[in-house]
């Protein structure tokens, strides 16, 4: 596909690593308006990490911290649609107005993310309550079963609502309406929905890791990382196992580093995800001739 002039004319079918390089493309070629609009995204992880230091650790207080950020990580999110469509469209656009829009669908979006998160906390949920009959009953039985039965549901949910900001953005659904528009688009091609979902994770989170470890091994090098080791530095960024370093300014550096290196890498889930809503629209609905013969009328 033709990146330089992206447009109407250029719709047309994409395989997931022509999705893959239109990506990174669109990325580097407007960095800056996703760059402000990152910002937002890394205002609402500075919002929910003040809090939940603030707070105990406990589910509460974690759910607390959470829904004080949404607001701002959905707006962000919808913010990186709103320009892709716009940029993917071959259309003009700012980041007041991507702002601008983004707010105006904001309450929308955010009960349609709630309801996307659902189908990815009831199983969760389900499977922790069943741990903790484990207490009770000494069995692991109900938690084998709990998994089996709640992972696939999980799983499933997750990739057939995947189009659910795309949905409401772009053909100005509901929160209800946008699942529907997902799973209708996602439905018979699950698997190749799935496969491309996998390959755009995989590419957004590789350039976390690969950063956060470099900087974490540069530190090791220099014998700066307060009796931290490598094993440490990966089960932290990896697994989000507590950094155990004697260092402050090593800690402070690496949350740091990774909290802004998280920022920036959303845009890539973002702009390989619109990509994809696109692809599934022409395949399954004609989008490309729909569109062609619009601008002809």
């Amino acid at each position: 596909m033709n990146t330089n002039d992206l447009g109407i004319t250029n719709l047309k079918p994409m395989s997931v690593w022509d999705i893959l390089d239109t990506t990174f493309s669109l990325y580097r070629r407007h960095f800056l308006l996703y760059l402000s609009i990152v910002t937002i995204y890394f205002l609402s992880n500075i919002i929910e990490y003040s809090i939940k230091g603030f707070l105990s650790e406990n589910s509460v207080n974690q759910l607390v911290a959470s829904l004080a950020s949404l607001p701002f990580a959905v707006l962000a999110m919808g913010g990186i649609v709103i320009a892709t469509v716009a940029i993917y469209m071959g259309e003009e656009i700012t980041t007041k107005k991507v702002l601008r829009q983004s707010l105006h669908k904001l309450w929308t979006l955010i009960k349609a993310h709630f309801l996307w998160r659902m189908a990815q906390v009831i199983p969760f949920v389900f499977i922790s309550l069943s741990i903790v009959s484990v207490i009770r009953t000494r069995s692991w039985a109900l938690v084998v079963l709990s998994a089996i039965i709640s992972l696939p549901f999980l799983l499933y949910f997750s990739v057939r609502w995947i189009f659910y900001l795309e949905a409401v953005i772009v053909e100005n659904t509901n929160a209800i309406g946008a699942l529907y528009r997902s799973s209708d688009l996602v439905r018979d091609n699950w698997w190749q929905v799935f496969g491309s979902i996998i390959l755009i994770a995989l590419s957004s989170y590789a350039i976390q890791y690969i950063f956060v470890l470099s900087i974490g091994t540069t530190f090791l090098l220099l014998d700066l990382s307060g009796g931290a080791d490598f094993r440490t530095i990966v089960e932290w960024s990896i697994m989000q196992n507590v950094l155990d370093s004697n260092s402050y300014v090593f800690y402070v550096i690496m949350t740091g580093s990774r909290q802004i290196i998280n920022s920036l890498i959303i845009p890539v889930w973002g702009i390989g995800i619109v990509l994809l809503y696109f692809d599934r629209r022409i395949r399954k609905e004609g989008y490309d001739i729909e569109q062609t013969a619009t601008t002809m009328e």
